[in-house]
């Protein structure tokens, strides 16, 4: 049922927007701000356009669970004005199997001076984004949970890049949020995938594509949202039936 509310949810918007198609815009981010790193893995190192280091957490295990962390991201001007979406690469590179478990993205319209603050402050007003496609570059299976979030399982890489798009009805996105997440089937509970259920995220970064209102004329679709509707819809489809596909082949 949840997925069936989902294509009405996108087929809806889709029928009064139009995405634009110029090519998708970096999103230039500031002020990382993580509820613990890992001495020598700050979580600025994860926008900090290096390839030699990242963010990692040396989880703190306690009873054999692991203790999720967040880490929020500014954005250095707001993006979108009538929503659009988000395109996120979580870039791995640390080697042995040091990637994230389980994770889920959120995105807030919160004024930058509540939030990110460089220490721990990662409080606002979060918005979950529920992903519509993600893959995983080394192979792993991606698997959508009930809460928006996404686990890893299958194949466990050295290295691995996890690509994940979603679109956002949001105006005037001030700020990104990643929740790294411990859960039963991960190393220790994770949130990593390496054997002490640690991760080592090199690079955090995004694109976004805007959308445009495209209001139809006389109560009748222009031909352009008609188009974006069936394509937007066939899309959605064709990753729900890869994401079954993933899961029976578990």
């Amino acid at each position: 049922m949840r997925n069936l509310a989902k294509l009405a949810a996108v087929a809806s918007t889709l029928a009064v927007m139009a995405t634009d198609n110029a090519m998708a815009i970096p999103v230039t981010l500031q002020n990382a701000t993580a509820t613990f790193s890992q001495p020598g893995f700050q979580v600025a190192n994860a926008i900090d356009a290096s390839l030699g280091s990242g963010w990692a957490i040396d989880p703190v295990v306690v009873n054999q669970t692991a203790v999720f962390e967040t880490a929020v991201f500014e954005t250095v001007t707001d993006l979108f004005s009538a929503g659009g979406t988000l395109n996120f690469t979580l870039d791995q590179r640390h080697g042995d199997s040091h990637t994230i478990g389980r994770f889920r993205l959120s995105a807030t319209t919160d004024s930058r001076g509540d939030f990110a603050d460089g220490l721990i402050d990662v409080s606002a007003n979060w918005v979950i984004l529920d992903p519509l496609s993600f893959s995983s570059t080394g192979g792993a299976t991606m698997t959508e949970q009930g809460d928006f979030s996404i686990l890893l399982s299958g194949t466990n890489p050295s290295t691995d890049i996890y690509l994940v798009s979603a679109f956002t009805s949001l105006s005037g996105i001030t700020g990104l949020r990643l929740e790294v997440l411990e859960d039963a089937s991960l190393p220790f509970s994770g949130p990593g995938r390496a054997r002490n259920g640690n991760f080592v995220l090199t690079t955090f970064a995004v694109d976004g594509v805007a959308a445009v209102l495209t209001p139809p004329v006389s109560g009748v679709p222009e031909p352009m949202t008609l188009s974006l509707l069936g394509a937007g819809l066939a899309g959605i489809v064709a990753a729900r039936r890869r994401r079954a596909k993933n899961t029976l082949a578990l």
